[in-house]
């Protein structure tokens, strides 16, 4: 089952689905795949960026990454079970990978953190496939002579997925333009995962991440990147979100219950 928020719909999955999906995409999959991990900011950015709300419309996977979405999807007909955020997934697949022998490769990051990350994952979960990590120089990623340097890497590492920590929407907008060229079948945009794994970025205490407060504590870490995104743009487009569904669900609770007037 999908939720619908405006244009996007957000696939209703646990965690543990997820993976599986993820997993078996990435064993049959005959044709590249695009994994997106949705929060608010993603939302409110689609909204007036044409090419990042196409990738959403056009994306094989969509999972709830932030606790807004699953607090506004409790007023729409399709209540979202359980949020899947990037970085809790990246370490879901790693442990996916120790059991069934899938390949990953982590691409992106703070210039160390991949390959951090990816000590870390093993010693969490040993017998994790990564095959491969790299971080492109700043302001290279649609030089010809970097892409082809990360298409051989990745050729020759064969991955079965593709992380990559960019950043949104750049990271979603570099894999719908080169997945075809990487043919790796399956690629997810993870943010700051590496980061946070390799310990570049601290993540929020476990009863923020539960209760929704990550996002402030993200604010605390970095106020003058995050401000405008956050109070801007993020929580008027919350209000508006929430405001519009509970608009629909009013009017469809009218309309039913003209419905039984009549009869």
């Amino acid at each position: 089952m999908k939720c619908s928020f405006g244009q996007i719909k957000i696939d209703d999955v646990t965690m543990k689905e997820a993976v599986a999906v993820i997993v078996r995409m990435a064993q049959k999959s005959e044709v590249p795949r695009i994994v997106c991990t949705a929060n608010l900011d993603h939302l409110a950015t689609a909204q007036s960026d044409p090419e990042f709300m196409s990738i959403y419309e056009h994306a094989d996977f969509v999972v709830a990454d932030g606790m807004p979405l699953i607090w506004l999807s409790r007023f729409t007909n399709c209540k979202l079970r359980e949020r899947v955020a990037g970085s809790d997934l990246f370490w879901e697949l790693g442990r996916a990978s120790a059991s069934t022998g899938v390949r990953l490769y982590f691409l992106g990051g703070h210039p160390g953190a991949a390959e951090k990350a990816a000590e870390v994952l093993v010693k969490e979960h040993p017998g994790a496939q990564i095959v491969g990590t790299y971080c492109p120089p700043n302001g290279t990623l649609d030089d010809k002579a970097e892409l082809a340097s990360i298409r051989q890497r990745i050729a020759d590492a064969e991955p079965d997925v593709l992380l990559v920590g960019f950043g949104s929407p750049k990271q979603e907008k570099w894999i719908a333009s080169y997945k075809d060229m990487l043919g790796v079948p399956v690629s997810i945009g993870v943010g700051g995962s590496f980061d946070m794994a390799a310990g570049v970025v601290k993540r929020a205490p476990l009863w923020m991440q539960l209760t929704g407060l990550e996002w402030a504590f993200r604010l605390i870490q970095e106020p003058k990147r995050l401000w405008h995104r956050y109070f801007g743009r993020d929580l008027p487009y919350f209000g508006y979100l929430l405001v519009s569904l509970i608009a629909a669900r009013v009017s469809e609770k009218l309309k039913g219950s003209g419905s039984n007037h009549v009869l």
